[in-house]
């Protein structure tokens, strides 16, 4: 009787189907034609928690946090257990653990490096549209793992010399991010400055993010905060011109050595997450991820009063420290427990139960239909 059901019930459905003017709702599509990474600089669990319930005063407040597939991901470099960004971004950009401060990277027994490919590379060779996007400055770690291969992070002079001398497709399209005074420091050695060196490498210069909405190849540099939504929808409206699809990389900072600013960036980063997955197509594999973990830990509160309040009232304390307050306290190191990978679109499935970083490569990858280089 059930599967005499079972038929009634299918037989019916192409009935409906064949009937005029009934259509059914599009399959989800099986690839992604576009991929848009959103990487918390140390922002681990218990930074998100804190976050959430500082600005929301519930638990598991954050649109991050409703996203429909979850992962935990471990971050140990190579040659440490509590990594770097600069490794645990290289990890997520290539699918290769590394040393900690080596940027696409491996390192070799003649003390030389071996360069290794990312993802921006492959969208790049493939003619992908792409773009980074961060608060921090554009050459260092975590931005330069996209795009750069150095055995040492700090060496920004050689950042931006790759940057502007891409080893595939014609370099990243829009670059946003601070370090304008750092780009002044670094092409005056080589007898130049970031306008003339960017303007030859075919990029609209400037320090507004506003110039994205009208240029197809923008690098704005600055030393100040700015909006991460409307730079990000300008970023996305040049990307998403391209036929071939996009892979766009934003970076906002979560570190909580300074608790209020990082948590701060915790909600501008989540309001962005929600703006951006209500607007782009269902094409697009959307990934939230972090690098590394950080000291942070909530140790009490009650619930019956604002957390924020309760937080400043322990702070404002004589001889209380960032370290000390007892409502929401910090130790300024990162640490090394699991991070999440959460995740929606086309591949997103593939985001479960636990795994090493080296995986959101594959992910990645896989998403777009690609396969790795041997």
């Amino acid at each position: 009787m059930i599967f005499r059901s079972i038929r009634i019930m299918m037989a019916a459905g192409a009935m409906l189907a064949a009937v005029p003017g009934h259509t059914q709702a599009p399959a989800e599509p099986q690839r992604a034609r576009n991929v848009i990474l959103f990487l918390g600089d140390a922002g681990g669990v218990p930074t998100l928690n804190a976050a959430g319930i500082m600005a929301h005063d519930r638990p598991q407040s954050l649109f991050i946090q409703s996203m429909p597939h979850v992962g935990l991901s471990d971050t140990s470099a190579l040659d440490n257990w509590v990594t770097d960004s600069a490794a645990g971004m290289t990890a997520i950009m290539t699918g290769h653990k590394t040393n900690s401060g080596m940027v696409s990277a491996l390192p070799k027994a003649d003390g030389t490096i071996t360069p290794v490919k990312s993802f921006l590379e492959y969208a790049e060779q493939r003619g992908l549209s792409t773009g980074v996007v961060t608060n921090m400055p554009i050459w260092d770690a975590t931005p330069a793992a996209c795009f750069a291969n150095v055995a040492n992070r700090k060496d920004k002079d050689q950042i931006f010399r790759q940057m502007l001398a891409p080893r595939f497709g014609n370099g990243v399209d829009i670059l946003i991010g601070k370090g304008q005074a750092d780009a002044v420091a670094s092409f005056a050695k080589d007898g130049t400055t970031p306008q003339q060196a960017f303007a030859k490498a075919g990029y609209r210069f400037g320090d507004d993010p506003a110039l994205v909405k009208d240029a197809g190849r923008a690098a704005v540099l600055r030393d100040a905060d700015y909006a991460p939504i409307p730079a990000v929808e300008a970023t996305i409206g040049q990307l998403a011109r391209n036929s071939k699809g996009y892979f766009l990389m934003v970076e906002w900072d979560m570190h909580t050595d300074k608790p209020e600013n990082g948590l701060k960036h915790v909600i501008e980063m989540d309001d962005l997450i929600r703006r951006i997955s209500a607007i782009v197509g269902k094409d697009t594999l959307i990934l939230f991820t972090a690098d590394h973990s950080f000291g942070l830990r909530m140790s009490s509160g009650k619930r019956n009063a604002p957390m924020a309040e309760q937080y400043a009232a322990a702070a404002a304390k004589p001889g209380m420290t960032v370290a000390s307050n007892p409502i929401i306290g910090v130790e300024d190191n990162h640490t090394g427990e699991e991070v999440i990978a959460t995740a929606a679109g086309p591949g997103a499935d593939q985001v479960h139960g636990f795994f090493p970083n080296t995986n959101l490569f594959d992910i990645l990858l896989k998403a777009m239909g690609w396969k790795k280089d041997d």
